[in-house]
């Protein structure tokens, strides 16, 4: 019974193996891939139309006039009696009289001062827009940094799938030798039964491991806005780029990190905010002109046809004396969010160079393991081999064999972990420091 089960899970990797070999596609390198999320990924293209909203409402309209069309046209039917003075108190009547009215124009009305509110609005539209381009970088940063975090987890997962699929193929190995010995009578069955449940557990582990490459490629997939089962086509290795100095990530992220920028703009835009509040304590003044045409025939009136035309002009100004103190509360409302605005950036500050100072930290202690954890698995993939033939010569055991493939394996998962976090450490401290160019050049 345990033979069959071991047939049926050989068969199970098999089919897997040469599924995934069906499946191949040729490969695409990151730098492509994230091409393709930066142009159909729906947050990013939601961000996109947001900053062309803010584009939209950035425009001269505060400085450029208004004009207003009027028209409209009225038509009566009346019955009335009218008694005239003159005349020994003439009396008219007029049944069913009809009248009708027309009038139309078009005014312009054209700000010449209003306290400079003009410009702040002007001014406030402007860093609305710088605004809503840089939430958009940061949509696009955190993007990148997500593909590429997935994108080399997959060829970590690639790795250990072939080594699952070695250690794989050396408990087949012992099973086949220790079956020998025991049809010569030199092991006994509990060697063979130990082996058995060890190669089944090194088959169920790569099983696993393949499982766990697929949900990663759809979890890629996913981001990049690919078909949910294309599968294979990350074939790429992990390399290192030279080390990052703390003090130079530290001055670029003053200059050019996004949520810093973006929290300096907020300080803009409230300062422009003061300036709208303040623009209230000042008149306004406009210049107005219009032409207008009225048109009415009134049969019984005393005046039956009555028309004027022609055009107006003139200034007009207004100021406020009192509103309840509203100009002032919105005045020190203003200020206040200033400085809001001003302690968010200094907690922007604080929480980007807290948050790059552990990064740089265990950055720095990956790449001290990477050199010796990579010795660390050649030596234990020669300490494997020499067991093998010791194994093999019968004068080791099979725990002792054991032993020597588990230590193969930890040592491979460390190395592959140690490669994996220093790279993904090594680009997420670029995007956090706002060098997007050299990420760029340190994934093609």
């Amino acid at each position: 019974m345990i033979r069959y089960k071991s047939v049926i899970l050989f068969l199970v990797v098999l089919l897997l193996t040469l599924s995934s070999k069906a499946q191949e596609v040729s490969s695409i390198p990151l730098s492509q891939l994230i091409e393709l999320g930066l142009e159909s990924n729906p947050q990013v293209q939601i961000m996109i139309n947001r900053a062309e909203m803010a584009r939209n409402n950035h425009s001269y309209q505060p400085f450029l006039p208004s004009v207003r069309g009027t028209g409209r046209y009225n038509k009566s039917r009346t019955e009335s009696k009218i008694t005239l003075a003159q005349g020994e108190g003439v009396t008219r009547q007029f049944r069913d009289a009809r009248s009708e009215n027309l009038n139309g124009g078009i005014n312009l009305s054209w700000r010449l001062f209003d306290g400079l509110a003009m410009f702040a609005n002007f001014n406030r539209t402007a860093w609305n827009l710088s605004l809503s381009e840089m939430q958009t970088r940061r949509t696009v940063e955190d993007l990148v940094v997500n593909i590429s975090n997935q994108y080399y987890r997959i060829v970590v997962q690639q790795h250990r799938m072939d080594a699952a699929q070695q250690l794989m193929n050396l408990s087949r190995e012992r099973f086949r030798i220790i079956t020998e010995k025991v049809n010569i009578g030199t092991a006994s069955g509990m060697d063979l039964q130990q082996a058995r449940l060890d190669f089944n557990a090194d088959s169920s582990y790569y099983v696993r491991q393949t499982e766990n490459l697929r949900n990663a490629y759809v979890r890629l997939n996913r981001l990049v806005n690919l078909d949910l089962a294309s599968s294979m086509y990350v074939s790429d290795t992990i390399s290192l780029g030279l080390p990052l100095v703390q003090d130079d990530l530290e001055l670029m992220a003053l200059e050019n990190n996004s949520l810093l920028a973006a929290s300096a703009m907020g300080i803009s835009i409230s300062q422009e905010e003061l300036r709208l509040a303040t623009a209230a304590r000042f008149p306004t003044l406009d210049f107005v002109t219009g032409y207008t045409y009225n048109r009415s025939e009134s049969p019984a009136s005393v005046t039956t046809f009555n028309q004027s035309k022609g055009f107006n002009y003139g200034l007009e100004a207004s100021m406020n004396i009192f509103n309840g103190s509203q100009v002032n509360r919105a005045i020190k409302n203003a200020r206040i969010e200033i400085e809001n605005r001003e302690l968010t950036y200094e907690d922007a500050k604080l929480q980007v160079f807290s948050e790059m100072a552990m990064l740089y930290n265990t950055y720095i202690n990956n790449l001290l393991m990477v050199d010796f954890e990579k010795q660390n698995v050649e030596v234990s993939r020669n300490n494997l081999n020499l067991a093998l033939e010791r194994y093999e010569l019968g004068v080791l055991s099979g725990l002792g064999f054991r032993e020597f493939q588990l230590s193969y394996i930890n040592a491979v998962d460390r190395s592959l972990d140690a490669m994996y976090q220093s790279k993904v450490l090594e680009l997420s401290l670029l995007v956090l420091s706002g060098q997007m160019e050299e990420f760029l050049e340190r994934i093609y």
